[in-house]
């Protein structure tokens, strides 16, 4: 039977009561949600005040590091390298980067970004610093033009940066010479600019040079200014000696450019930024007057060793065209026969100074005409016998020149009308009719010589067969006569030989003459023995005693 159930403590506990009311927001999430909106402020603040990322690309990462290199502005890090990669087509190396707040309105398609690292150019060695701090980026900040978050680096500096003021020029020239980026640009020997850029032309028939002048110096610089290139060395032997001119140390080894204004030109105006000027080869060729026709003429010459291209063309000593080429041409005379050939051309404008100058009749009326067409004066002044000729301009080193003046009594001659450019009558210059002169003497000496030559041959061996006639009959009676003459010498040699012996008068007297030789130098040698030993003898006499 089971036993009844005793009651506990349990069975007195109140059943527990739910009262349903509105509480409102736990507090107890309150913290999470502290946590969140401190996480969000902090992460708000953070990307705020990260500065904008942006791309650079360039050809090569040398000396650039993910994560330590730095973008730098005037020495001030304005940004560091997040990572380097290279583009899809792996043709460039492209680095990411992360810039400093308040660069935005820096970043736009006229910044420009360089690496800095040890660099030897022109303008000298930079980037020292780099050797201890590592490489770093630089940064030209411009806030003009459209914003950009993309970039193409340089491969090197900048010879100019935009923080210096000045103006921008092009020059044009033939041939680039020593020139290269970075060389100066000289003002009365004063470094003023620098050149900045160049390269060919679209047609490539002329090389375009851009300088940057620094300001005030750019003032100076007017539309009738005058560049040359100072590169290297320059040296003139003329009349007045030898001149040896050089800009400077820095020129000789990189180049440079100089200009000045000539004071005939000094009002022109200033030049603007951006304004061609012709870049001239030496200073003496911006003191010529600029010249803007030609006419281009051929001649041609039996030999031209020693005349080279840009060699001058002058008349009575001025200087009025340029040698253009020289060329190989067929001898009209001898149609198998090859002759140089000479292109050269004239510079009408040249000849207005001879109006003001002491010329000859024929000149004076070839101006006095003012023929409308400068080639008409020049045929004209060819009938007037102007001719062609080569000359010599340096007896030291054999340089020629084409020489244009009027030949006495010179062949009639026009020019003739080829079908590349018209031909100029030639005569010899006058070394040249002094040699052919000299060789007609000695060929006609040569003549001479030969004939008078023969015919003393002829009667050398008309002679020559005389006397071997004559020897005939004479040879019997020249032998009696040598027999005598034998005969006769032989008698004075016994003669002689009497004489001389120890029998003859003279072999005795000769004999006693010896013996008196002999017993002198016997007593010479006791002397000297004597003395050898009594050497006092000679002051105090042979019979002192001591």
């Amino acid at each position: 039977m089971a036993e009844p159930h005793k009651p506990t403590s349990l069975d007195y506990i109140p059943e527990a009561v739910v009262e349903k009311e509105n509480r409102g927001f736990p507090v107890v999430w309150l913290l999470p949600l502290v946590a969140i909106l401190v996480g969000g402020w902090l992460i708000y603040k953070t990307m705020s005040e990260k500065g904008p990322q942006i791309e650079i690309s360039f050809k090569t990462a040398a000396g650039i590091e993910q994560g330590k290199t730095k973008i730098k502005y005037r020495d001030v890090m304005v940004g560091t390298v997040d990572t380097v990669r290279f583009s899809k087509d792996i043709s460039k190396i492209i680095v990411t980067a992360t810039m400093e707040t308040g660069t935005e309105s820096a970043l736009t398609e006229n910044t420009r970004f360089w690496v800095v690292r040890p660099r030897i150019g022109a303008g000298g060695i930079t980037g020292l610093g780099t050797l201890v701090s590592g490489a770093y980026i630089e940064m030209e900040p411009s806030q003009s033009g459209e914003k950009q978050r993309e970039f193409t680096g340089l491969e090197f500096p900048p010879v100019v940066t935009s923080d210096v003021a000045g103006t921008t020029y092009r020059l044009r020239s033939e041939k680039l010479g020593s020139l290269s980026v970075g060389a100066p640009v000289y003002f009365r020997q004063f470094d003023v600019g620098e050149i900045t850029e160049y390269n060919l032309s679209d047609d490539h028939d002329y090389v375009n040079v851009s300088i940057f002048v620094q300001s005030p110096h750019d003032r100076f610089i007017r539309t009738g200014t005058r560049f040359w290139n100072v590169g290297g060395v320059s040296l003139t032997m003329d009349a007045s000696g030898i001149e040896l001119q050089m800009e400077s140390l820095i020129s000789l080894m990189s180049g440079g450019v100089a200009f000045d204004t000539p004071p005939t030109l000094a009002k022109t105006p200033i030049a603007e930024e951006d304004t061609l000027f012709k870049l001239y080869d030496n200073k003496a060729q911006t003191l010529q007057q600029a010249i803007t026709e030609t006419i281009t003429y051929v001649a041609k010459f039996k030999t031209v060793r020693g005349l080279n291209i840009d060699a001058p063309v002058e008349f009575r000593g001025i200087r009025i065209g340029s040698v253009k080429a020289i060329e190989m041409g067929i001898d009209p005379a001898q149609k198998d026969v090859l002759v140089p050939v000479v292109i050269f051309d004239l510079e009408p404008e040249r000849w207005a100074g001879y109006k003001e100058a002491e010329t000859s009749e024929i000149v004076e009326e070839a101006l006095e005409e003012s023929l409308a067409d400068p080639r008409e004066r020049i045929e004209k002044l060819v009938r007037k016998g102007l001719r062609a000729r080569l000359g010599s301009g340096n007896l030291v080193t054999g340089q020629l020149f084409i020489d244009l003046d009027f030949i006495p009594d010179a062949e009639p001659a026009t020019i003739i009308q080829g079908s590349m450019h018209p031909e100029f009558p030639t005569a010899p210059n006058p070394l040249e009719g002094i040699l052919a002169g000299i060789d007609n003497i000695l060929d006609k000496l040569e003549k001479a010589e030969l004939n008078e030559t023969v015919e003393n041959l002829n009667a050398l061996l008309n002679s020559t067969n005389s006397l071997m006639v004559d020897l005939d009959k004479r040879v019997p009676i020249l032998a009696k006569q040598v027999q005598a003459t034998l005969e006769g010498t032989r008698d004075t040699l016994e003669s002689l030989q009497s004489l001389t012996s120890t029998d003859g008068e003279i072999g005795n007297e000769l004999y006693n003459a010896l013996a008196e030789v002999t017993a002198a130098a016997r007593s010479i040698r006791v002397m000297s023995e004597y003395l050898e030993r009594h050497p006092e003898a000679l002051l105090l006499g042979k019979d002192h005693k001591p």
